[in-house]
């Protein structure tokens, strides 16, 4: 991890209320994947109930969306009865979607909490169907811990971005280790070539003593450790990343939750923001500023140009948490003698006045 001063800076600013989901669908509960190819935009957002499940909605008018969405269809589910929440999709040249997904298994444990893995999925109509290709990161049973007091998690990974590199040679995967190994856990990074694509299980390589080794039987190096284990029923960490490419900055911006002080509730404590030239360097990544106090789960950036969305952003570009966004975030690089970022504070009555007097029960902050 680079601990430079930051050479960039950031500023949040109001902007008219929009949602991704309908208003009737509850907010968002993963990463929400968005693409923008020849004027047409798809999103993807997913929820809970009963069970993890993704729907996807269509817009030629940007993140303006008027029609209703669809509930996707995952074809050859190895497991129906297993939620899986589509979290990453990238668009092939030839226009195949790749997806992949967190799907939660519930653990072999006295209480009900559940044991995250990660997998993949093609498309080739445009996200209306998905057919599952396999797990393709998946911890050991060892590491499953029934006595995890968090509220949610026993084990696993899960809650990833995927994102490829510029010279799309690799896919890299940003994701949360909640492993029972309390030194394997925190943010750490897989990557699968992308010619491997359509063939992607047993070729994924961790992040693992400052390189690049095969997954199967070892853990991850986490570029950020926890400081208190997902054990315990307040641990602090890093969780969740939302990795874009800034135009504006020509880097890579990643952001990111983080959980301090719970109940057994993974509390949002909040929205951090980190900066690297390079995904091949994971240590490149800059320590991560406070973007926002307070909010809510999943933070993601989404840019507005012709061939953006939630992996690639201009300047400015919108700011969503849970699928609500009511902010324009705008980057730019650090002059001489500028003062830091500042970062904002969301409050619940924020919530309401922005979104209606339901907005802090839809959030889970209320």
């Amino acid at each position: 991890m680079s601990d430079a001063p930051p050479t960039f800076r950031f500023k949040i600013e109001e902007a008219p209320p929009i949602l991704l989901q309908s208003d009737h669908l509850p907010r968002t509960d993963a990463n929400s994947p968005v693409l923008t190819h020849a004027g047409h935009t798809i999103a993807f957002m997913s929820h809970y109930v009963p069970i993890g499940h993704t729907y996807r909605r269509s817009s030629d008018a940007g993140l303006h969306f008027t029609s209703p969405p669809e509930r996707v269809t995952l074809v050859d589910d190895p497991d129906s009865t297993v939620g899986k929440w589509i979290q990453s999709v990238w668009r092939a040249p030839d226009g195949t979607y790749y997806g992949w997904y967190h799907a939660e298994e519930v653990g072999m444990c006295p209480t009900r909490l559940f044991v995250p893995h990660i997998g993949a999925l093609v498309s080739h109509d445009r996200g209306r169907t998905w057919r599952c290709i396999g797990a393709v990161l998946r911890a050991g049973n060892r590491e499953i811990d029934c006595g995890y007091r968090n509220g949610f998690l026993a084990g696993g990974y899960g809650d990833f971005c995927v994102v490829p590199d510029r010279q799309h040679r690799y896919f890299y995967i940003h994701l949360s280790s909640y492993v029972a190994t309390e030194t394997a856990q925190g943010i750490a990074v897989a990557r699968c070539a992308v010619r491997d694509r359509d063939h992607p299980v047993g070729k994924i390589e961790l992040w693992h003593n400052r390189g690049w080794v095969a997954a199967d039987g070892l853990l991850p190096s986490p570029i950020w450790p926890v400081a208190r284990g997902w054990r315990h029923v307040d641990p602090d960490s890093f969780w969740g990343p939302a990795i874009h490419y800034n135009r504006a900055l020509d880097v890579w911006v990643m952001l990111l939750n983080r959980t301090r002080n719970g109940t057994g509730d993974i509390r949002q404590e909040g929205v951090y923001v980190s900066f690297n030239e390079r995904l091949d360097e994971p240590l490149g990544w800059s320590t991560p500023q406070c973007l926002i106090s307070g909010g809510v789960w999943y933070p993601e950036v989404v840019g507005s140009g012709p061939e953006d969305g939630d992996a690639q952003a201009g300047s400015p570009a919108r700011l969503f948490m849970s699928g609500f966004s009511a902010w324009n975030i705008r980057f730019h690089r650090a002059v001489a003698g500028e003062p830091p970022s500042h970062r904002v504070v969301v409050r619940n009555e924020d919530w309401v006045r922005l979104f209606g007097p339901e907005a802090p029960g839809r959030l889970g902050i209320g």
